[in-house]
């Protein structure tokens, strides 16, 4: 007797999730085993602090030319970011574990981001491996994940990545050992938090409208003045 679709629908769905846990794990492992945390200062860079619980005492903007998946050259910190709250992960596109699964993520987060996206916020993901990441490369990876408008991917010469990640607490000496990451936070507060393993979307988006609400607050409380 042959099975419904409905059951192959279903066997699929479980082993979907499966795998997605067996990543996680893998993740969390890789972690427990320590990825090394860089966080240097440089002269002129952005410094703010990370929320409690962190591994990281502080995230350095460093304004570096990277470059998009369309190949066009960008300032990190000003023109990257901007003045939008940020979502950043770290990927490879050769990667076949963790990295799909963030930016699967992201796919996500964009879609219930909406009319906030580049508007409000901005989604940012920069390769860990850019000697092999191309902008082509990155462009046809990204479109695979549906990049829309305010989702940026990076990649450039590997000594300004390696800067940037460094400033970000995202350099790995081996890139193929990288930790589960999720960095977001508020370039104009310099508040930033880091989401180990694999957020949710509403999880990654609670954080945004917290980062949010603070921006109103402070507004708020500049306008008494």
């Amino acid at each position: 007797m042959s099975e419904s679709p409905m059951y192959h629908s279903r066997l699929n769905c479980a082993r979907m999730v499966l795998c997605a846990m067996l990543m996680l794990c893998a993740a969390n492992n890789g972690f427990a085993h320590g990825t090394k945390v860089h966080t240097e200062r440089g002269k002129g860079d952005s410094v703010g602090s990370i929320e409690a619980g962190s591994k990281a005492s502080a995230v350095d903007l460093r304004d570096t030319e990277l470059v998009d998946q369309d190949g066009h050259t960008m300032k990190f910190a000003s023109k990257v970011l901007g003045d939008k709250l940020v979502a950043l992960t770290f990927i490879y596109t050769s990667c076949t574990t963790i990295c799909p699964v963030t930016s699967a993520i992201f796919t996500q987060l964009q879609q219930r981001l909406g009319a906030r996206m580049d508007s409000e916020v901005r989604l940012v993901s920069v390769t860990l491996d850019p000697v092999v990441d191309t902008p082509a490369r990155l462009k046809a990876y990204s479109a695979k994940h549906g990049r829309k408008p305010g989702w940026i991917w990076l990649t450039g010469e590997k000594s300004k990545v390696d800067h940037v990640l460094d400033g970000l607490g995202a350099y790995a000496a081996e890139f193929n050992q990288h930790a589960s990451m999720v960095l977001v936070g508020d370039p104009i507060s310099g508040q930033w938090i880091r989401l180990f393993g694999f957020p949710s979307p509403d999880d990654i988006i609670a954080r945004l409208d917290r980062f949010k609400a603070k921006r109103a607050r402070v507004s708020m409380a500049s306008t008494k003045d």
